[in-house]
């Protein structure tokens, strides 16, 4: 039976720099890997040895580089590129196609999908969501490996459980319901390892709990199974090149997952802010429902 609860890996990363000043009360920008698929077997609309040439002709074209991304600065100088065929699409933003014999960028803005064929007074297509706000071009054996691991350790039989039936109570405390930092918590140990589960403040009025590694060992266990099987160190090199870092460093890492939330998108959280682009969420999904709107939402820097 196919289980409906949203799962991804979320790694948070941050210049060498940024991350030895306090990272976490700084910067906060998503970097978000293909935002809008569905049951994330694939990471990328088109792998690298296909051609994709029936997507090609049919898909809308777009250009970073266009007087409506004036005012932005980072990776405005990619080549252009088709946007996935109208049957095919989900969504508000763009998801490159890269004709063949083009290089493929790991590291795209984010873009704003035309709208002007639909009644909608608000069309900003081709613009760019947000200055740090970028979607990444997963390999191809990094979600298989993350699913495998986990599955072996129960991780995701856990989140099913605290999405469904034995949710982690909510905090019982006196601190205001503005308070974001108001997280109940569980210890838990999966295989050999331990690891800390939570569940944000009951303002949030949503299920989404998240299981960290809560130790040294775990932690570089996380990332022996992100750089050694799943192969995610062999973009960061094109990641921090293209944003301009000198290094970069992953100071949490964890699994997130939820399937109920009523707050409406009323809430907007940071988990830091005003670091200039030197602090960034990963957020790489695992399993995702079928036949749903997407599930990640971004507000635009501009219009809000």
């Amino acid at each position: 039976m196919k289980c409906n609860v949203l799962l991804y890996a979320l790694t948070a990363i941050a210049s060498a720099s940024a991350a030895g000043n306090d990272a976490t009360a700084e910067s906060f920008a998503s970097s978000s890997a293909a935002p809008n698929q569905h049951e994330a077997k694939d990471a990328s609309s088109c792998s690298d040895d296909q051609a994709c040439s029936d997507d090609i002709s049919s898909g809308p074209y777009y250009c970073v580089d266009t007087s409506i991304n004036s005012e932005y600065e980072i990776l405005t100088n990619q080549d252009c590129f088709h946007d996935t065929p109208a049957h095919k699409s989900i969504g508000d933003f763009v998801i490159p196609i890269v004709p063949p014999g083009q290089k493929k960028n790991i590291i795209t803005p984010i873009l704003w999908r035309d709208t002007s064929s639909t009644v909608d007074n608000n069309n900003h297509g081709g613009k760019i969501v947000s200055q740090y706000a970028f979607q990444i071009t997963l390999p191809p054996n990094l979600v298989p490996a993350l699913l495998n691991y986990t599955s072996e350790l129960g991780i995701i039989d856990k989140f099913r459980q605290f999405t469904t039936s034995s949710p982690i109570p909510h905090a019982t405390t006196t601190t205001t319901d503005d308070d974001d930092n108001n997280h109940t918590g569980q210890f838990h140990t999966f295989g050999k390892h331990r690891w800390y589960a939570q569940r944000p403040a009951q303002k949030w009025d949503s299920n989404m709990h998240w299981i960290s590694p809560a130790d040294e060992t775990t932690h570089e266990e996380y990332l022996r199974v992100l750089f050694e099987e799943g192969g995610f160190g062999d973009i960061l090199g094109e990641i921090g090149e293209a944003l301009e870092l000198d290094g970069l460093v992953a100071y949490h890492l964890t699994f997130l997952a939820v399937s109920s939330s009523n707050s409406g998108g009323g809430y907007t959280h940071h988990d830091t802010t005003a670091t200039g682009g030197r602090v960034y969420n990963v957020i790489i999904p695992l399993l995702l429902e079928d036949d749903v709107d997407p599930e990640l939402i971004l507000v635009d820097d501009v219009s809000g």
